[in-house]
């Protein structure tokens, strides 16, 4: 009897779990720089928070297996902080403690215990008014003179000085040549400050040793009184305190010249600016440049030297037909409204530096 159809039975369905290895992701020994190195994990379910910590040299050999949670605790590294030094220098007048004091460059005239003494009369031609070159132009139709502006000669300031030395040869002779060496002659002709303090009001002016007589006849008893004589170009003493006062684009400042003559302040133009323009408008007084200072230049004014530098390099021909001398804008004595315009730029402002003048 034939069979009516084959049957084949259905092969069996078997469910299983899947397999799972260990995984392993070893992680060669590197060092860190500035950055953490990339990572790559290709098992799931790991879990790796790294809290913080600095490196001392070279990160460990790292071993990870699957569903392992790996913790690195804060830990210390063997480097410091550098210690940090700051040194300062010595202002004008620092070394001054008290009245009838005289500080020429680093050397200190007067005070208790010291070997140089201010001998009576004290300092002369200090608070003198300095001889005057008159302005004045004669009249050709009547008596007299036209009235012209003054102008003061340079300054001669004068003091005795007592050189008391130890009984000790040697430490009197010390003192001698560093007296000697801080009243020589000017190798470059430059001027140092000489700073004086007079019932309580301290000033400095910039001078150079003009005279030292120098008498021997008591060398033998460690004692001398030394003539000195000093020449101040610039006539003027000026306040120890420099003042800076900022001035922004489109804006105006005071500037405070507390002393009784005009000063010659320094302006220092930052860049980037184009055609800027500073005005003195308490005195009608302009100086206006024709340049444009690029980004994190300056240009330079020292009305006092009349100079005018861009970037280190004489700039003088920027200055424009429109504008004073340089040496001519002053900050009068008195309060002096300053005021800032530019064409572009000027974000930066200026930044006028001045100390209080007195004749």
């Amino acid at each position: 009897m034939a069979r009516i159809g084959r049957g084949h039975p259905n092969r069996p369905v078997v469910v299983r779990q899947p397999r799972f290895f260990d995984a392993h992701a070893p992680l060669d020994v590197f060092e860190t720089v500035a950055e953490w190195p990339a990572l790559s994990i290709f098992t799931p379910g790991i879990t790796i928070p790294l809290s913080v910590f600095e490196t001392v040299a070279e990160w460990p050999s790292l071993l990870v297996r699957q569903d392992v949670n790996l913790a690195l605790g804060v830990f210390e590294t063997v480097a410091e902080w550098p210690q940090i030094t700051v040194t300062t220098p010595i202002l004008p007048g620092d070394l001054i403690t008290g009245d009838c004091q005289v500080e020429w460059g680093r050397l200190l005239l007067g005070g208790f215990g010291n070997v140089y003494q201010v001998l009576d009369p004290g300092v002369e031609g200090w608070d003198d008014l300095p001889e005057l070159d008159s302005g004045n132009a004669p009249r050709s139709a009547r008596h007299g003179s036209w009235s012209g502006r003054d102008y003061a000669q340079e300054r001669t300031v004068s003091a005795t000085i007592a050189i008391d030395g130890p009984l000790d040869s040697t430490a009197f002779v010390l003192a001698m040549r560093n007296f000697r060496r801080a009243f020589g002659v000017s190798e470059d002709g430059s001027e140092q400050t000489l700073t004086i303090r007079t019932r309580g009001e301290t000033l400095l002016a910039y001078a150079k040793a003009q005279a030292r007589v120098m008498p021997t006849a008591l060398y033998t008893q460690g004692w001398t009184a030394v003539n000195v004589r000093w020449v101040c170009s610039d006539p003027r003493r000026y306040d120890l305190q420099q003042q800076s006062v900022t001035v922004s684009p489109g804006g105006a400042a005071n500037c405070t010249n507390d002393g009784d003559v005009s000063t010659s302040p320094r302006i220092k133009i930052f860049g980037p600016v184009a055609n800027p323009v500073i005005e003195n408008t308490s005195l009608g007084r302009i100086l206006r440049f024709n340049v444009n200072v690029p980004s994190g230049q300056m240009l330079d004014v020292d009305t006092n030297k009349g100079t005018v530098l861009l970037d280190g390099e004489d700039a003088m021909d920027t200055l424009s037909q429109l504008a004073v001398p340089v040496e001519e804008w002053v900050l009068a004595a008195g309060t002096n409204t300053i005021s800032y315009t530019v064409t572009s730029g000027g974000t930066g402002g200026i930044e006028i530096q001045f100390r209080s003048a007195y004749l």
